[in-house]
């Protein structure tokens, strides 16, 4: 289950009332600066100065003959080892000053919002946390298991009840809606025109949910593993151990099956023919969310409040963008990828060609909870604002 603590490497900057969070040094750049110290040091070992104690260095200076030509020859050695010490931290501290100056752009410039006009609440019985599209209907369901089915056509609610006593995930699929019951180890499938529960089966504690085929793909986040189930009867077709807690879960046609890992920070790429790991990537601290569009997958790290871009091609991260406190999930729709900053509050709006924050409209927060859930169709994002009962649903003018 997704776990939800502010990430400690986060420091807040207020920019006209909207708070934005910026790592103080990310992951990524720690490990910038680690290969740079490496490089260093490889450098030293070249040169002759990395490969022997400074005890053995005295002796050999201390019984070798004098001689101010080899003394010469000595500093033109070292010449080159204090130039690339230098570049060192002369790029060192040029990536000090371009945190400095973002932290300073942000500060001053603040990030405007959507206008009221591109956004409508639609009150339902449940509180909302979770929210899937489907061609027709979209379905929610809040934390304790109430779900609700809205028509797109007229923003009404069409059904109401309750599936679960702990819910982590909904799906909307052309005939059914499934609900993840954390809570009750199972996972439940409703028929949203008749208005009730279809069928349960077992599953130890499922968080993530994807459609495959005629097959589910879910994650069993206590137990540690990723399974195919037969939607017929639960039976578990295939599994295979993930070596951490996995929370979200998607399915592509082309770059095969991708998981979030919360505490191992990763996102694994399983092979749906084999049903094993091909590819590990590390993301960020507390990945929960993930998406993908374009050969690129987009993840939320709910604990250090940054979205990571993966190449799937490539399985390596292009880009880590800060969006503040309690990233919960993501979707893209069109040229833009959309984020739910549940902490804080806020809907994220990002550039997907230039990796910009556009747009960052408050959708209220509280103890209760605040921005959660995110999914498009049609022509609309629509966000599940927990504690508030209510779902956004956000369409831009048409350009």
């Amino acid at each position: 289950m997704s776990d939800t603590a502010a990430s400690s490497d986060t420091r807040v900057l207020s920019s006209s009332g909207d708070t934005i969070a910026s790592p103080g040094m990310s992951f990524f750049s720690r490990v910038r600066v680690a290969a740079l110290v490496l490089a260093a040091l490889g450098t030293l070992g070249l040169t002759g100065c990395g490969g022997s104690s400074p005890e053995a260095v005295d002796e050999e200076s201390s019984s070798a003959p004098s001689n101010a030509g080899d003394a010469q020859v000595a500093d033109d050695t070292a010449a080159p080892v204090q130039a690339d010490l230098e570049a060192i931290e002369s790029e060192l501290a040029a990536s000090q000053d371009r945190v400095a100056a973002l932290e300073a752009e942000l500060s001053v410039q603040p990030i405007p919002a959507l206008p009221g006009t591109a956004l409508r609440r639609i009150i339902v019985a449940a509180d909302a946390k979770f929210v899937s599209v489907g061609t027709d209907s979209v379905a929610v369901v809040g934390p304790f298991g109430a779900y609700a089915a809205i028509d797109p056509a007229t923003n009404t609610v069409t059904a109401t009840g309750l599936v679960a006593s702990g819910a982590t995930r909904v799906l909307r699929t052309p005939s059914a809606m499934w609900a993840t019951n954390y809570d009750g180890n199972e996972i439940v499938r409703v028929d949203p025109i008749a208005d009730v529960i279809y069928s349960t089966f077992s599953f130890p504690a499922p968080d993530g949910l994807a459609k495959d085929g005629p097959t589910l793909i879910v994650a069993s986040h206590d137990e540690a593993f990723i399974a195919r189930v037969s939607p017929e009867n639960g039976e578990i077709l295939n599994q295979v151990d993930v070596q951490g807690k996995p929370t979200a879960v998607v399915v592509t046609a082309d770059f095969g099956i991708w998981a979030a890992i919360f505490d191992t920070g990763e996102l694994v790429q399983i092979d749906p023919e084999s049903f094993e790991i091909i590819a590990r990537v590390i993301v960020g601290a507390g990945p929960v969310g993930v998406t993908v569009d374009a050969g690129l997958a987009w993840v939320t790290n709910h604990e250090e409040g940054t979205v990571a871009v993966v190449d799937l091609t490539m399985s390596e991260v292009v880009e880590t963008i800060a969006v503040g406190a309690g990233p919960t999930e993501v979707a893209v729709l069109g040229d833009h990828a959309w984020v739910t900053v549940t902490d804080a509050g806020n809907l994220i709006q990002i550039d997907t060609e230039t990796y910009k924050i556009i747009t960052q409209t408050p959708l209220g927060a509280s103890s209760r909870g605040g921005p959660t859930g995110i999914a498009v169709g049609n022509g609309s994002i629509w966000v599940a604002v927990q504690g508030e009962r209510s779902v956004v649903r956000v369409t831009l003018p048409e350009r």
